[in-house]
């Protein structure tokens, strides 16, 4: 198994402009050092330097300097979010919208002067991200650890691809600066996996942690209130925060990734219990051991080197029903209640390229149908409803993890051969490990460890209590 190789650190430096063409500068010192009053209009002014290292790894774009190394550059139309505490009131976590600096750039650049207009955004200690908040964070000015804590901090799990480089809503950094500075010294907070596909058909894939390693999701970032003010990605305990130990990752459009291009996935750094394991197209193409890989360290890049799909013995197949139904013919139903003929109906779900079949269906004499891709995920509005799993060529369904994003926490779920034949009756053909259980918890993932199955046969989500599972992922085995 080929080692996992690292690449060098990143190190970005943001220091206040000193001056600014045609402004007068306020007179009021209570006022940033970095702050500017131009024909009556306040604007507050940094200015984003990235030097120092010659192969500074990621931020919001790669592409190569002039010694062929992976460099970083800001993009026109980059913004970031900062944070004061001359807005914090003390509390612990206090909910705060930040101020969002904008950089306006002719071509890309490893120099960038972004700036915020308007009021607030006054002198104090700040804490900055990158790619700019849209919506409010719990701040912690009290430092806890020897650190200020910001919450809401996202690493997607959902990644779209990019040639050369990596999804910008992935290129997470923090930055603080104590009161009385004007300098932000960013720090990327993610790792980044790289790799190059050897097959032309490859759609997407996924990259999972064996155990419960969440690499994805929502997180706290921790920054160091010492120099060099490093991030750290904490779990953040919070309803309703979602965490995962995996990253799906496609090319935007559907289109099948390049031969010999190199692309990139961001994961929170963590300790990793047993490795990970890296799918293309849902078939198990690498495994990487702990031994080989016991974390991924934030600012590092690890080579996957190329990966084929070649002899693989195991596929993952995620399927996500939380979102929009997919465009296909005919329609996935989004409201319950609907009829079909006996034996239910079939409906396809595109992935990576393949369109696998699943079965709505209700036992035998039981009205109308209450299976449908509801608001909340797939929707079980009865008892004795039936979800019919692909069934593939030459593997065997072997696990299911179904998540519960939200709904009743009374719903319970079997794992059974078929549909009975009425309403009196109760399935007794279950798979063995898929005995029924109660999700009573939102925001999890339920797994039944199956045996006994056969290849190319269908299996069904038994509904024995009603309720809604968000997402459904299906591993298969030759």
């Amino acid at each position: 198994m080929q080692t996992i190789m690292k690449r060098n650190r990143l190190f970005i430096f943001v220091a206040a402009v000193a001056a600014m063409a045609a402004c007068t500068k306020t007179a009021d010192p209570e006022n940033a050092s970095n702050e500017y009053i131009v024909d009556g209009v306040r604007t507050v002014v940094f200015k984003a330097v990235m030097g120092g290292v010659a192969t500074p790894d990621s931020k919001a774009v790669l592409d190569l300097n002039d010694k062929s190394k992976p460099q970083t550059f800001w993009e026109n139309d980059d913004e970031i979010t900062v944070y004061t505490s001359a807005d914090y009131s003390g509390s612990v976590a206090m909910s705060m919208r930040g101020y969002e600096f904008s950089t306006d750039l002719v071509s890309n650049s490893t120099s960038a002067t972004f700036t915020y207009t308007g009021d607030g955004c006054t002198s104090g200690d700040y804490l900055a991200i990158y790619p700019a908040a849209n919506e409010n964070r719990a701040i912690n000015y009290t430092p806890t650890d020897g650190a200020y804590r910001m919450a809401a901090v996202d690493v997607p799990t959902n990644q779209t691809l990019v040639a050369g480089s990596f999804d910008k809503s992935a290129a997470v950094m923090t930055a603080y600066a104590p009161a009385g500075s004007s300098t932000l010294n960013f720090k990327n907070a993610t790792a980044l996996i790289k790799f190059q596909v050897a097959d032309a058909d490859i759609k997407g894939g996924s990259i999972i942690a064996d155990g419960a390693d969440r690499i994805s999701g929502r997180f706290r970032a921790d920054v160091s209130t010492a120099s060099p003010y490093e991030p750290v990605l904490s779990e953040y305990s919070a309803p309703g925060v979602v965490e995962q130990n995996y990253v799906n990752f496609t090319l935007d459009g559907g289109a099948s990734l390049s031969v010999g291009t190199d692309y990139y996935v961001a994961v929170r750094p963590t300790d990793l219990t047993d490795g990970f394991k890296v799918y293309l197209n849902g078939y198990l193409v690498k495994t990487i051991s702990k031994s080989a890989c016991a974390s991924f360290a934030r600012n590092k890049v690890y080579n996957l080197g190329t990966l084929t799909k070649a002899g693989a013995e195991e596929m993952v197949l995620p399927f996500d029903f939380s979102g929009t139904p997919p465009t296909v013919d005919p329609a996935w139903p989004t409201t319950y209640g609907y009829t079909h003929v006996d034996g239910g109906i079939e409906r396809v779900y595109p992935l990576y390229g393949t369109n696998y079949s699943f079965c709505l269906a209700d036992c035998g004499g039981a009205g109308k149908a209450q299976v449908c891709w509801y608001s909340t995920g797939l929707l079980f509005n009865a008892a004795q409803r039936y979800f019919g799993l692909p069934a593939i060529p030459g593997y065997k369904l072997t696990k299911i993890d179904c998540y519960k994003k939200s709904g009743a926490l009374t719903a319970k779920f079997e794992i059974v051969e078929s549909i009975v034949g009425n309403t009196s009756d109760a399935p007794a053909d279950i798979v063995t490990g898929g005995e029924a259980q109660v999700f009573n918890e939102n925001g999890k993932w339920f797994t039944y460890e199956l045996s006994g199955t056969a290849a190319n046969t269908r299996y069904y989500i038994y509904c024995k209590v009603k309720g809604t599972i968000a997402a459904i992922t299906l591993t298969y085995e030759q």
